[in-house]
């Protein structure tokens, strides 16, 4: 019982690690999200991952909510599971790799509440631009965790760069380094062109630690350090809406209901648009599911460790193959 109960406490820190929250009202309810992250699915083929929205609510016991990507399309949740103290976590069945601009979020017999995303924080020298996209998987056992980010590096000079995953560090709260046991082949940048988003994966975690920044040539005199509460900020209105626009002039296009996969066969084809009272022996069959999920990939993330680990003499320079959507103003982060 306490692994299970640590098991969700760890999962909520690196969710509310990730950013600062963002919160809006409609003078009697308020909507807080302290953070999101992403879990990919069993199926490694799979297109699509889970996006889970760490909120909090008050002022009101329920609310509805839609989350609306770059392209304007609504994605509702496939999944509600509630915490304590009005704090619940909220399942999205989105695409890999997917932004958002905004999440509405309708109280129980209130107004919509519209609240801009995250904008996809970045930091630069006169070298390169790295921007981060934040926790894509955690892994958590009995006595470490692992953690997977998502980044992309920009070249920003006239000569070529090469970025390996020995380029980064990540940093808990008290500065300890962690450095990449896992992730892509070195990589050759040619002048002002930038990277495909890239994974690097750290293990061997204090199950203590929570991670605060990520750091680019650590400890060098041109060091780049994201700080993930101070630099996740939100999307400005005229990212949001457009130069000309205003909240309610937004316009987007519904897209299906999610249906997240479950080991529950009485649930796989069953939407949730709205919060449903979960039975005690429902959350304890979900809890111990996730528990067991997080323990096998922790378990084949530690196996493939000797084949994913970068060459330390840094002689691969091959280019990753998922290519990233860069064409849109909230892609590039501008």
């Amino acid at each position: 019982m306490r692994l299970i109960v640590l098991t969700l406490l760890l999962a909520l820190a690196l969710g509310t690690a990730q950013a600062t929250p963002l919160q809006g009202g409609d003078g009697n309810a308020t909507v807080v999200l302290f953070g999101a992250t992403r879990t990919p699915l069993e199926d490694e083929n799979a297109t699509q991952e889970i996006l889970k929205v760490d909120v909090g609510l008050m002022g009101t016991e329920n609310a509805t909510y839609q989350l609306v990507d770059d392209h304007n399309n609504i994605y509702l949740p496939g999944l509600y599971k509630p915490l304590s103290s009005g704090k619940q976590l909220i399942y999205f069945l989105v695409p890999k790799d997917s932004l958002f601009k905004l999440i509405n979020a309708t109280p129980e017999s209130g107004k919509p509440i519209r609240i801009n995303w995250w904008a996809t924080p970045k930091g630069s020298n006169d070298r390169m631009i790295l921007r981060y996209y934040g926790i894509t998987d955690w892994l958590i056992n009995p006595d470490e965790q692992g953690i997977v980010v998502q980044v992309r590096v920009q070249n920003n000079g006239t000569q070529k760069l090469i970025v390996s995953p020995e380029n980064f560090t990540l940093l808990d709260q008290w500065g300890w380094p962690y450095r990449p046991t896992l992730g892509f082949d070195a990589e050759t940048i040619e002048p002002q062109k930038p990277t495909s988003r890239v994974l690097l994966g750290f293990t061997g975690i204090s199950l203590l630690s929570r991670p605060v920044a990520l750091a680019y040539d650590y400890g060098a005199s041109n060091q780049i350090v994201i700080l993930f509460e101070r630099d996740y900020v939100p999307l400005s209105d005229e990212l949001v809406y457009g130069a000309n626009a205003t909240k309610s002039a937004a316009s987007v296009v519904p897209a299906p209901a999610a249906v997240l996969p479950t080991s529950n066969p009485a649930a796989q084809n069953v939407a949730v648009p709205a919060p449903a009272n979960e039975t005690k022996e429902t959350k304890k069959l979900s809890i111990k599911d996730k528990l067991a999920a997080s323990k096998a990939r922790l378990a084949a993330t530690k196996v493939s460790l000797d084949k994913q680990t970068p060459d330390t003499n840094g002689t691969a320079n091959s280019t990753s193959s998922n290519a990233s959507n860069s064409s849109s103003s909230i892609s590039t982060g501008l």
